[in-house]
């Protein structure tokens, strides 16, 4: 390579640097553009010492200076335009979520709890900087305060401020998210840093009173705490996140429904209700009371009165549904997917999250009383209701045969009774009764182990269950689709690594392809 060619490399070098030196500044690398200053002019003046002075002149008033200008040019446009965006983005900050599971976007329960904010809603986090979790509890925490102008939120540092450490009882192990409600008392907590302990953080701050949902047992029922068979200790504590509060029902002890009762849930019982107990539901429900019935099949549970008095029936089969749908989700043809039918608040919001029924009766309505109920799960069209019961037992296999039900059955159904006067209070009674509701509600299902421990987080299960419930105890807020836990992939780097990684992509790559690119077409041009 000769002196000019060298030299004409060295000056176009050194140009790209000088011009290049702005855009490094702006992407935050100011100790880097004194040395590329440094560099440029050293590349310059070796230019201009190996062109010489006739050299100097062709290089500034030749065709390259018209090329050295206009890439000068544009290297200035380069960053006025990035100038501005800057300014944008911070002036005008716009968000895409563009990931598939829509990691980055909020849900419509978590935006409605947020607008539905009584007061000023603080929180703070308890983390230290350096902490993994602390930039991504920031960033979910942001993006609840850009939804609504009454809730704010702090990043604390523990050992900085140890009197809030105690006064909010901070521990390394415990829940280290709190939740403030101003001008009162009230406080509750985020077990961890997800958008569903979050919200319901924000539930359990924002409910003035929690209702009670009582769990009918002594039939066989599944427990609301854990244990090893067909427990509802998660859908128990799904509905304690919600604002309710569960508590177990005999009423064998005592044949009386409390009077803080506001649903009264029967779910899966394996022996018949006894006659006293189907008359202290038939009470809670002629003074407004709301229950929700989760039979099972080939299980007589006693309450063929309550299902007459709101015009439904509980037919004596099994429901088979050999379609895709079933074998795919359930397994077996004796799991049938309930798809949600649209007009009533359970299932408006959920029509396209189908309920999986491990083993499921069908219903029946009837149209000649004054109640009028209305079904919300139905199975596929290729479904029937098998009658055989002996033989799907002994054989495991059903057929269709002449007579038997089929195409879309109903699964689940609703119905309202108007009440027209308060029951009177029962003697004896530990509370005052809550007042006549304006109508009684009935819930029935033809199943009860789709919300246990084993199939709640299947489909939509837990929020088909979540919002019966919520409908029965009258808080249609509640009626949503909840937040699931995500878990997104992230690389969290520091911000020395990021610094460098933005100067190698943005800076020093393109310059070098374009360094690379004149070079080459200096030297042939040379030739």
């Amino acid at each position: 390579m000769n002196r000019q060619s060298l030299a004409r490399i060295l000056g176009v070098v050194g140009l790209l640097l000088a011009a290049t030196a702005p855009i490094t500044y702006l992407l935050g690398g100011t100790g880097l553009v004194a040395a590329k200053l440094v560099v440029a002019a050293g590349a310059l003046a070796s230019a201009a010492f190996l062109a010489g002075g006739a050299g100097a002149r062709r290089f500034f008033t030749g065709r390259g200076a018209h090329f050295g200008t206009f890439t000068t040019v544009s290297a200035l446009l380069v960053a006025a335009i990035l100038a501005v965006a800057n300014w944008a983005a911070i002036a005008r900050p716009v968000s895409w979520d563009l990931t598939r599971d829509r990691l980055f976007t909020l849900s419509d329960d978590t935006r409605r709890t947020l607008a539905s904010l009584p007061g000023d809603v603080e929180a703070l986090a308890f983390y230290r900087a350096d902490e993994p979790a602390h930039e991504p509890t920031r960033e979910l925490l942001r993006r609840y305060a850009d939804l609504s102008p009454r809730f704010r939120y702090r990043m604390v540092d523990p050992y900085g401020s140890p009197e809030l450490v105690k006064r909010f009882d901070i521990t390394e192990g415990g829940p280290r998210i709190v939740f403030t409600l101003g001008g009162t008392e009230k406080k509750s907590r985020a077990a961890e840093p997800t958008e569903e302990a979050l919200t319901n953080g924000l539930v359990e701050l924002t409910r003035s009173g929690a209702r009670k949902v009582y769990v009918l047992g002594g039939h066989g029922e599944p427990g609301v705490v854990p244990g090893p068979d067909r427990a509802l200790s998660g859908a128990a504590e799904a509905l304690r996140h919600d604002g309710f509060g569960v508590e177990p029902l005999s009423l064998l002890e005592k044949a009386e429904v409390p009077a803080d009762a506001s649903v009264v849930l029967v779910v899966g019982p394996r022996k018949k209700l006894l006659p006293p107990e189907v008359k202290a539901l038939q009470a809670f429900l002629d003074r407004g009371g709301k229950v929700g019935l989760y039979l099972e099949p080939e299980v007589d549970a006693g309450v063929d009165a309550i299902l007459s008095a709101f015009g439904i029936e509980a037919d004596d089969d099994v429901v088979v549904d050999p379609s895709q749908a079933s074998q795919l989700f359930g397994g077996s043809a004796v799991t049938p997917v309930g798809v949600p039918v649209p007009g009533h608040p359970i299932t408006d919001r959920a029509q396209n999250q189908a309920v999986v029924l491990p083993t499921a009766r069908s219903l029946v309505a009837r149209t000649d009383g004054p109640v009028h109920p209305q079904p919300l799960l139905l199975t596929t069209r290729e479904a029937w209701g098998e009658t055989d019961l002996q033989r799907l037992d002994r054989e495991g296999r059903a057929e269709l045969s002449d007579g038997e039900k089929h195409g879309q059955l109903p699964l689940a159904m609703v119905a309202v009774r108007p009440v027209t006067a308060a029951a009177p209070a029962a003697p004896g009674a530990d509370a005052k009764p809550a007042p006549a509701g304006p109508e009684a509600r009935l819930l029935v299902v033809g199943d009860s182990e789709f919300m246990d421990d084993r199939y709640a987080q299947v489909l939509g299960n837990l929020d088909f269950f979540l919002n019966g419930v919520a409908w029965l105890g009258e808080q249609p807020d509640r009626i949503v689709i909840r937040p699931k836990g995500r878990e997104g992939s992230r690389l969290v780097l520091s911000a020395g690594q990021s610094a460098a990684v933005r100067f190698a992509t943005l800076d020093a790559l393109p310059l070098l392809l374009v360094g690379l690119g004149l070079a080459v077409w200096q030297v042939r041009r040379s030739r």
